[in-house]
């Protein structure tokens, strides 16, 4: 079929055409980000007759406002004006059928709408669309094959180990395949959504491919990774796994794609959300969204042609250390400045002091995580005092819109300021493992040291660098990131990590603070901390991210005496390791898309050496108890981690 005259495509804007920037909440957008590969398919689209037009969530948003920033990314030629359907403008939101039919009559389908397509990334909208006529797409390079009568399915797909070293990437691309997760040694496993008869191309290429779940899975449906870490710890032919428990029944048996190593893929339909699905001894990370992202063929790639990326992995132990000035200003991280933070967010005391609101929950579904967004957003205003660059980035998942909260302290050096420096925490919180029946649209989530502890330490370390920056600016631009939805699957930073590299940001580091404040037993100095640097499919991306980890090795003599050297992870090594961590904190999300990265934690994990101490993991993990934090040792992590950016961002491009 080589023209459709009849038919029209209607796109969602926000994570599907391209990234939305939005301004300080109340939240109004002021940019869009595009996608490499969007101007290409509307273009395409456009070429065999196919109508395009718009169906978009818009808040506070006119639709007059929507199209000047589709104008200034220079895309709103090709959407007919009538089909461009805001939500501030028409009444309706996606969450009813009637914006599908408005949209369907404007287009001259009042009585045939499935003869238009709504492309979003959002199962739920897109079951609504179903609802009211509409062909689905998830994907923008899936519309032309959905539009002409093509089936989806989920698959799998390998690479022959002796072919891994030829350059198969590039039929992959050539075909409607869409990646969603990239395992196994340097990268050559994908978990993807492709069509029936590409699938079928594969085949005749020689690639190995799993057919998973059943066809048209894609149109309604979300993938998710659930790690079984009790299955993990009783090991092989030990039955103490829990897919049998979670997916016998007729409901679920229908979600489960697959096991593999890294645990049960599942594909789940719209209605059903993943705190469906809670596994016993479930440790860090062991939920994972599969977001569609073209931008994974590049996972693996080495270090960007042109930056200092790779002099810093290179020369990492001969880079320059800390200045007396810088050393002064770190001290400034005290515990009682991360005490005052935690306390505001976990609920202790008000989060603004005129204000006799708290926030007794961050958890995605709580209206208090909207609070926290906002007073988050302000509290970096404030402390940048002008200095900072504060935005927010919306996205969605389940239907909710979440944003996660950025602040951007621009470098002093004209060549290396384009190289960035990325400080980060997660702000959301859970109580899933209470005891007892736990709601998060109304029970209380405190969270202190999941994730309350980072956030703390994020927002200090943020203060006293932009203190620093009076006197000595630094070279690179750094940013202060806190991502929400890392609960339900690393969400928000995997959107982050989308969007940085759809931009080309070219990110030398990324120190990620995920739970630095329990002590355990551990009373006394020094005391034991991580860093996860492991990176299982690409071992380039693992080495620029275990010079993270040496920076901070280096550094804690200097500025957190009161710590032991880290307890350094990584994958690579003879025999091979493994990294308990990998991909398990938001640092994955950007070590997917060729960043190094690291997480920083509280001795969580067992050690990598034997002679490392016995792991103390927070008993309170994910429960309403998890109210307390040493202070004195988040602060020291929090100044090590600081005095590793400040080192980042002021290395010199050569060595």
């Amino acid at each position: 079929m080589s023209e459709s005259p009849n038919k029209v495509v209607f796109f969602d804007i926000g994570d599907t055409l391209g990234v939305p920037i939005f301004t300080l909440p109340p939240p109004r957008l002021r940019g869009l980000d595009v996608f490499p590969y969007v101007h290409d398919e509307l273009q395409a689209l456009r070429a065999h007759n196919v109508r395009l037009g718009i169906i978009s969530n818009t808040g506070d948003d006119t639709g007059e406002a929507v199209d000047g920033v589709l104008e200034a990314s220079g895309i709103l030629d090709v959407f007919e004006s009538q089909l461009r359907i805001y939500s501030k403008d028409v009444g309706f939101t996606k969450a009813s059928p009637e914006i599908f039919r408005l949209a369907a009559e404007r287009a001259g389908h009042a009585a045939t709408p499935h003869n238009c397509l709504f492309v979003g990334e959002d199962k739920e909208e897109r079951r609504v669309a179903r609802e009211a006529g509409f062909l689905v797409a998830p994907h923008p390079r899936l519309a032309w094959e959905v539009l002409n009568g093509s089936h989806l399915l989920y698959v799998r797909i390998r690479v022959p180990y002796h072919q891994r070293h030829r350059e198969w990437r590039q039929a992959l691309r050539a075909l409607p395949v869409v990646p969603l997760y990239v395992t196994g040694e340097e990268g050559r496993q994908l978990y993807a959504i492709t069509t029936r008869q590409a699938a079928l191309q594969l085949d005749d290429l020689g690639f190995e491919v799993d057919r998973l779940g059943r066809e048209d899975d894609p149109l309604e449906r979300e993938v998710f990774l659930l790690r079984d870490d009790r299955q993990t710890r009783s090991g092989f032919l030990t039955p103490e796994g829990q897919s049998n428990a979670l997916f016998s029944g007729n409901d679920d048996a229908h979600c489960l794609l697959c096991s593999a190593r890294e645990g049960l893929f599942v594909a789940l339909p719209a209605g059903y959300t993943i705190n469906r699905y809670h596994m016993q001894e479930a440790r860090h990370g062991h939920t994972q969204k599969l977001l569609p992202d073209m931008g994974l063929f590049q996972s693996a790639a080495p270090a960007p042609q042109g930056s200092s990326v790779a002099a810093l992995a290179a020369t990492a132990p001969l880079a320059p250390g800390l200045a007396p000035e810088e050393v002064q200003y770190l001290r400034a991280i005290t515990p009682e400045l991360i005490r005052d933070h935690v306390e505001r967010y976990a609920g202790q005391k008000p989060v603004q002091p005129a204000e006799p609101a708290r926030i007794t929950s961050r958890h995605i579904r709580h209206q208090d995580n909207l609070q926290a967004t906002y007073a988050l957003a302000r509290d970096l205003e404030s402390m940048g005092n002008g200095k900072f660059t504060v935005s927010v980035q919306r996205f969605l998942h389940e239907g909710h819109e979440l944003y996660n909260i950025e602040a951007e302290l621009p470098g002093a050096d004209a060549t290396l300021r384009n190289e960035i420096v990325l400080i980060t925490a997660h702000m959301d919180s859970t109580a899933a493992f209470s005891d007892g029946p736990y709601d998060p649209v109304t029970d209380p989530a405190p969270g202190a040291d999941d994730d309350a502890s980072g956030v703390a330490a994020v927002l200090s370390v943020a203060q006293v660098i932009r203190n620093l920056a009076d006197t000595k600016p630094p070279l690179r631009t750094l940013r202060f990131v806190l991502f929400n939805a890392e609960e339900e699957g690393l969400i928000g930073s995997k959107a982050y990590a989308r969007w940085q590299a759809t931009r080309g940001a070219t990110i030398v580091a990324v120190y990620q603070m995920d739970m630095v404040g329990y002590r355990g037993t551990n009373e006394a100095p020094p005391r034991p901390f991580e860093v996860h640097a492991g990176y299982a499919p690409s071992p380039a991306v693992e080495a620029r991210s275990l010079v993270l980890g040496q920076h901070i090795a280096r550094l804690v003599g200097e500025v957190a005496s009161d710590l032991k050297p880290p307890q350094i992870y990584q994958t690579q090594t003879t025999p091979p390791a493994s990294d308990p961590a990998e991909r398990r904190s938001d640092h994955g999300s950007f070590n997917e898309r060729g960043y190094a990265a690291c997480a920083i934690s509280e001795d969580f994990f067992g050690g990598p050496h034997g002679d490392d101490p016995v792991p103390q993991p927070n008993p309170n993990y994910h429960k309403n108890t998890d109210t307390v934090v040493h202070f004195a040792y988040a602060a020291d992590i929090a100044r090590v981690v600081g005095a590793a950016a400040v080192v980042s961002a002021n290395a010199p491009a050569s060595v």
